[in-house]
């Protein structure tokens, strides 16, 4: 009668570990999926304050 509530007591276990590993990768690559978001963001901010300027520059002139 012990038997099998020690294989299933396992077979949760395990199967916990294995859904307990699967959210640290999906949330390291969810982090780096903003990371990468967060610097295009930052490269397109930028082109358009340089094009910006540029505007206000040949304005100017």
């Amino acid at each position: 009668m012990n038997k099998p509530i020690v294989w299933l007591s396992l077979a949760l276990l395990l199967g916990g570990c294995n859904t307990v590993q699967g959210i640290k990768t999906d949330a390291k690559e969810g982090g780096q999926a903003v990371e990468h978001g967060l610097q295009k963001a930052g490269k397109a901010i930028g082109n358009a304050v340089e094009k910006g300027g540029e505007a206000i520059k040949r304005t100017a002139d």
